[in-house]
């Protein structure tokens, strides 16, 4: 049986690359296009890795996984809780090909931290991932690393677009040892599916936009995908979200502040953050002195997030400014709004107030910030949106809402990161049995069952999303096979007592400055 790859593209989409395309510095990417079943595959609000890459992995929504962005705000417990792998249960489509005795190998996706056992090897990754005990089965781990120099972050962190040639140098390493180590493992190991992740190719994007640093990136991945084309397997590049230039940061905190639905108090990360003592500058303080391979692996990340970051006080710290008495509302970065209420009818009126006064808030260039506004049940469904946050906001392309509490103002021209994420990512289906032609948009939720189905799976009742048979020609087997359904898996345990590990361990490391979205 032909082997099928998943190639991730983290924030790519075709606006971004076709250009490069139509210019010649993309030949691969040019022959599979032109070959292949390519659209638009988008995301579900808010457009950002975690959870999209699990809603790709499920074909759920994240409805019924119960993760929404890169944290949960407790306003009933005063709390923030930062997901991981373990906070994810639903069956994948690895876990439906093993069911079925096939095999699979997953290099990199993000929220796999810590990994799991599957058939036949799991490399986790993400931004959350560290540095060791990252691969099942776990004499991986050596392996990878002796042949390939595999590392699940780069060496240096990218915390700036200026004076970053080594950063990015690393990150360019890094694609392109991640590629050479999916094709090596897929052509060693006997695996009927392989997923690999390119995560680092998005931070390059934000800091970057559509610079040389990112084309380069392009060009290197371009270069590895002639091996894969050559092998004749089932291939599908996609994306977890898409990108586009930012021109105005809104800082939904601030915002709420004035408008009276958040009161906050001064804390010692806020003053850090107005006298400028934050975490970039710290670790660029690290870096230029050097020390920074030493340091990082010695620094737990609860101490560096103790420190503000050039936005200003996020995450944890953040809650430590909030006067919950006197807050009616608190913000997440990329359009989630959390109602701090005592009863269901207040909380109703201050969702409605924000609904309204959110209309209002306009960018640098005139242009209202909010694209669309939602409750969460409009765009979720499942056995989790109760978890989900009270107000959910689609911003406008070109805006980047941040979380950041302690700063002066409610937008403002971008001054760090240049791209931000949108809903419209990109898909690619490329094989025999696939129609040369441009699709109508999908669901990331979609890919899934219809990578199940051209392998000739059956696909689970519970999922969201649905297989695209109109991108196989006629006379080919997925074609001509009628959609069969199964039962799901059950989901995956509970590991309590692994968070907890995970909670109490001090390899959270210096990984996380400068990658959450």
């Amino acid at each position: 049986m032909t082997k099928t790859i998943v190639i991730g593209l983290d924030g790519s989409n075709w606006p971004l690359i076709c250009p490069w395309i139509d210019k010649g510095y993309l030949p691969n990417f040019a022959k599979l296009r032109n070959q292949g079943a390519y659209g638009i595959s988008r995301s579900y609000l808010p457009p950002v890795t975690c959870p999209n890459w699990k809603c790709y992995a499920s074909g759920k929504n994240p409805g019924k996984l119960g993760v929404y962005w890169w944290e949960r705000i407790d306003t009933i417990g005063q709390s923030i809780h930062l997901p991981d792998a373990t906070d994810f249960t639903s069956p994948e489509i690895w876990d439906y090909l093993n069911d079925a005795g096939k095999s699979a190998g997953v290099i990199n996706l993000p929220m796999t931290y810590p990994p799991r056992e599957i058939d036949d090897f799991m490399i986790a990754g993400g931004p959350r991932s560290r540095e060791r005990n990252y691969t099942k089965p776990e004499e991986l781990q050596s392996e990878v690393e002796d042949r390939f120099g595999y590392r699940v972050h780069p060496q240096s962190v990218l915390k700036s677009n200026e004076n970053a040639e080594e950063e990015v140098e690393m990150i360019h390493d890094l694609l392109q040892s991640r590629l050479r180590t999916a094709y090596t493992l897929c052509e060693e190991r006997d695996i009927d599916f392989l997923h690999v992740t390119l995560f680092h190719l998005n931070v390059l994007q934000h800091y970057f936009w559509n610079g040389d640093e990112t084309r380069r990136a392009y060009e290197i991945i371009d270069e590895e995908l002639g091996r894969f084309i050559e092998e004749d397997y089932n291939l599908v590049l996609m994306s977890d979200h898409g990108c586009t230039e930012i021109d105005t940061v809104f800082y939904i905190n601030h915002w709420l502040a004035k408008q009276g639905y958040l009161s906050t108090e001064t804390t010692l990360a806020s003053r850090l953050h107005d006298i400028g003592v934050t975490q970039e500058r710290i670790a660029s303080l690290i870096d230029t002195v050097g020390l920074e391979k030493y340091i990082r692996p010695l620094v737990p990340r609860q101490v560096i997030e103790r420190f503000p970051s050039d936005e200003g006080v996020v995450r944890e710290e953040k809650l430590n400014m909030v006067d919950w008495d006197e807050t009616k509302a608190i913000g997440s970065g990329q359009g989630l709004i959390y109602v701090v209420a005592d009863s269901a009818s207040k909380r109703s009126t201050i969702i409605e107030s924000l609904k309204s006064d959110l209309q209002s808030v306009t960018g640098v260039d005139g242009r209202s910030v909010v694209q669309s506004i939602h409750d969460p049940e409009e765009i979720y469904n499942g056995e989790h949106v109760d978890r989900a946050p009270d107000l959910v906001f689609d911003q406008r392309p070109g805006v980047h809402t941040s979380e950041a509490m302690g700063v002066g103002e409610v937008v403002s021209s971008p001054t760090g990161w240049r791209g931000e994420n949108v809903p419209d990512g990109m898909v690619l289906f490329h094989g025999d049995d696939i129609q040369s032609q441009e699709i109508d948009p999908i669901r990331i939720s979609d890919i899934a069952p219809t990578v199940l189905h051209w392998m000739g799976l059956d696909i689970p009742t519970d999922i969201d999303g649905t297989a695209q048979t109109d991108i196989f020609t006629s006379e080919s087997p997925p074609a001509q096979r009628n959609i069969s359904k199964r039962q799901p898996l059950p989901p995956l345990g509970d590991a309590e007592t692994t968070r907890q590990e995970l909670d109490d361990n001090v390899e959270n490391r210096l990984e996380d400055i400068g990658y959450l979205e």
